[in-house]
């Protein structure tokens, strides 16, 4: 990895400490939980408005917890709706596994939610507004050079700003990616197919209470609850489909009849997206990082290429916060492609295994399939809970057997990441291990120190781990969990200065 200067080395004073550069759900989150850690964060987009039509439709319980953190989450209610799961049926409607969400889960939030994006966004932007974000919308930004001490950011109507860093969270077709010139690694999967979003009319059936994926062989489906009064089909493209004329009302018509009655909706948009599995070779260029679709691109069979952007605001936000606070180095941001980099891999990874098996279209290869699952089923599985997301990898801010995201137990009516805040959380058996050397380190960072003598509700967290002292992050990860608090080694000292 190209080595990076620190911070602030010449008499340089940015405009800004943070520039991100897209006001989309993950631009808006990230520029709202920078703006909430006391920093000055633009925000820019090309655009003057939301988009005013949905494409993302799900995000998880690890994304309502970043909501929480935003202060948010009554304010996103309104919507949303519970999904109580996904299921992969054949062509006749016989279940070949069921992915049920349940209802809590270790974050103390629902596992699966459906949303009009649109709204969100609009809460979202709202959000970083208050929290004090600077936002200019309407112009591009048409190069970013980095000197080393600072980004200078040029923008499309000949205006220019400084930052100390730069986040592009511009999308799949990043032009601050595109810039630098970081290439996309294919993950081996591009299919096109047909997103049709409805409006319902009052008295229509809802075509499924679940999420549908359909394996036809003779035409791929996906059906996708959204909240009333909208409701989602995707389809996928075959070889002779043409997809200039796919998209047309006859031909939508044509493919909704064996689901709704003629009249029972109206679309709101049809329109051939190609599903892509990509991750970014780089997602750090000197003072320059990628986030969101700019730096990964998921196919949607999971529902998480919105929450992986997410993710990506809620690890770098803290990290960012640090250094431009000075109680980290610059180094700290290297532990950001570290560490997300190979939780999106499995999560992609995953997405393009299942998008595989939905997308299968030889008859033959289907029916096997069938069979298999089936019979598996009748054997007494094909039924699973809600899926955890991958843990992030060992490394300087994770020990071995860490990573996941850490149990939220609520302490005297008060829900742990509120208690906590921006810091960093040291959950103990007992109290006597408050004098252990290790914890001293933690309490010299204004750790939030919580022992299960004192607070009983923090044993919940530890029986989680099966362990008797725990370190959480700012980004409500486990750094490591075990018997008691050990001294931190020379790496995380250097990276956590003060």
């Amino acid at each position: 990895m190209t080595p990076h200067p620190p911070p602030h080395i010449a008499n340089v004073a940015p405009d800004h400490d943070i520039v991100v550069v897209g006001f989309g759900p993950v631009g808006s989150t990230l520029a709202a939980l920078l703006a909430r850690r006391g920093l000055r964060v633009l925000v820019v987009d090309r655009e003057t408005e939301i988009f005013p039509l949905p494409r993302a439709a799900h995000f998880d319980h690890e994304v309502m917890r970043v909501l929480q953190e935003l202060g948010c989450v009554d304010e996103v209610g309104p919507a949303t709706i519970l999904n109580p799961g996904m299921e992969f049926v054949t062509a006749a409607g016989e279940v070949l596994l069921a992915v049920h969400s349940g209802d809590r889960t270790p974050s103390g939030w629902p596992a699966s939610i459906l949303f009009h994006q649109p709204d969100l966004e609009l809460v979202l932007r709202d959000v970083a507004e208050r929290s004090g974000a600077e936002i200019r919308l309407g112009v591009g930004v048409s190069n970013v050079t980095d000197r080393g001490d600072h980004v200078l950011i040029s923008f499309a109507d000949a205006t220019e700003t400084t930052a100390s860093y730069v986040v592009a969270c511009d999308g799949a077709r990043s032009t601050v990616r595109k810039q630098l010139d970081i290439s996309m690694l294919d993950l081996g999967f591009e299919e096109p197919w047909l997103v049709t979003d409805l409006v319902l009319a009052d008295d229509a059936d809802r075509p499924s209470a679940f999420t549908l994926q359909v394996c036809d062989p003779l035409r791929p489906t996906t059906l996708v609850p959204m909240p009333p009064p909208r409701f989602r089909f995707e389809f996928m493209l075959l070889p002779a489909d043409d997809p200039a004329s796919i998209s047309s009302p006859e031909s939508v018509a044509s493919l909704l009849t064996p689901w709704m009655n003629a009249g029972a909706a109206t679309v709101e948009r049809a329109a051939v997206y190609s599903f892509h599995g990509l991750i970014a070779t780089e997602w750090r260029r000197g003072r320059v990082l990628l986030a969101g679709d700019a730096a990964h691109q998921t196919p949607p069979f999971l529902g998480q290429g919105m929450c992986s952007g997410i993710r990506d605001a809620q690890n770098l936000a803290w990290k960012l916060a640090r250094v431009l606070h000075g109680t980290s180095p610059d180094a700290l941001l290297d532990t950001y492609q570290l560490e997300r980099e190979p939780q999106v891999r499995n999560i992609i990874q995953l997405a393009v295994d299942l998008g595989r098996v939905i997308c299968t279209t030889d008859p033959e290869a289907a029916a096997q399939r069938d069979a298999g699952m089936l019979a598996a089923r009748a054997a007494g599985g094909g039924t699973m809970g809600q899926a955890l997301m991958p843990s992030l990898p060992e490394g300087p801010l994770v020990t071995l057997g860490a990573g996941g995201q850490a149990h939220q137990p609520v302490i005297d009516g008060v829900r742990l990441d509120d208690l906590a805040g921006d810091r960093f959380v040291v959950a103990l058996r007992s109290a006597a291990q408050r004098s252990n050397p290790g914890v001293a380190f933690w309490s010299a960072r204004d750790a939030l120190i919580l022992d299960a003598d004192t607070t009983p509700e923090v044993a919940k967290l530890l029986d989680a781990l099966a362990a008797d002292a725990v370190v959480v992050r700012p980004d409500r990860y486990v750094l490591c969990a075990g018997a008691e608090i050990g001294e931190p080694d020379a790496t995380l000292r250097s990276m956590l200065t003060c």
